[in-house]
């Protein structure tokens, strides 16, 4: 266990297991178990079935999200039995609900239905209409609103993860065309992802409205370990400021980049990412500062 200050991180969710990078903790099986069958009897009778083996890629995205938010949650839960201690949290995209778990903001179960509703609202609120995301490296944010601008394209950023590193999101058509201009335009990169929800988007206003109005009865904690908005990058303190960030962060633009320098700016040294991805540790190499970023099987 190391002695650096430490700040768990809960990625995004993700359909590939196949590095199942928990497989080397002890315990993480046997956690991951007991929330797995605690969640089939509360949302999906289908989850007690999930194996690694054989089901490294899961297609449905609600299961997809379940799956990410149980690792995530078992991940962090034997962490912190192992000694970890984490002087703040931060719940990239839609990692906000493992990362309330792990703070004592919200309950297992209470987790489970805000990822239930939120889908089910924003799909409702879709209207059948084709939306994606995607991410794009090379560019910086000027150059792809111009191109966003310049040709009326229906999409939005969404997320700066590094100084030439975004998320965009919007409609399916208008994403592959910008794709197809950045990288004419000399992009090192560009990747559709896996969802057909354009998150952190205006295009989710009214979905967003209706899961606020969802969730107003489930009871919500104020975090026993300081959580950063990955929006405005406040401290989440309180039950009020907690509800408010899990609305708006379905349909506002986050900014991971000024999460990262924040809490490097508060004295965290050292990151673990608490889910099934290695995504964000990645991403890391890109970002300056003096700090180490984990996986499960990078821990020190």
């Amino acid at each position: 266990m190391s002695d650096n200050q430490l700040a768990f991180i809960f990625p995004a969710f993700t359909s590939d297991y196949a590095d199942h990078p928990g497989r080397n903790m002890p315990g993480f099986d046997e956690q991951f178990s007991i929330l797995l069958i605690q969640a089939a009897g509360l949302v999906d009778p289908e989850l007690a079935y999930f194996s690694f083996t054989g089901n490294s890629t899961v297609k449905d995205e609600l299961t997809t999200q379940y799956l990410t938010y149980i690792y995530s949650c078992a991940a962090s839960s034997v962490l912190r039995h192992s000694g970890f201690a984490p002087i703040m949290d931060a719940g990239y995209s839609m990692g906000i609900y493992a990362c309330l778990f792990d703070a004592g903001s919200v309950s297992f179960e209470t987790g489970l239905e805000m990822i239930t509703i939120a889908y089910h609202s924003l799909v409702a609120s879709m209207n059948n209409r084709l939306f994606g995301m995607g991410t794009l490296i090379g560019p910086d944010g000027r150059d792809i609103q111009q191109l966003i601008d310049q040709f009326c394209l229906r999409i939005q950023i969404t997320n700066q993860n590094a100084v030439h590193s975004f998320v965009v999101s919007g409609y399916r058509d208008d994403l592959h065309k910008l794709m197809e201009m950045a990288m004419e335009e000399g992009a090192l990169h560009t990747r559709t992802l896996g969802v057909s929800v354009p998150y952190h988007a205006g295009y989710l206003d009214e979905g967003a409205m209706n899961f606020n109005r969802k969730v107003s009865h489930l009871h919500i904690d104020a975090p026993a370990t300081p959580i950063i908005s990955l929006i405005d990058q406040v401290m989440l303190s309180t039950p009020q400021l907690v509800r408010r960030e899990i609305t708006r962060n379905l349909h506002n633009p986050l900014n991971w980049l000024g999460t990262m320098q924040l809490m490097l700016g508060l004295g965290v040294t050292q990151f673990i990412e608490c889910g099934p991805s290695k995504g964000l540790a990645r991403n890391a190499r890109f970002i300056g500062g003096n700090f180490r970023f984990d996986t499960l099987n990078s821990i020190q």
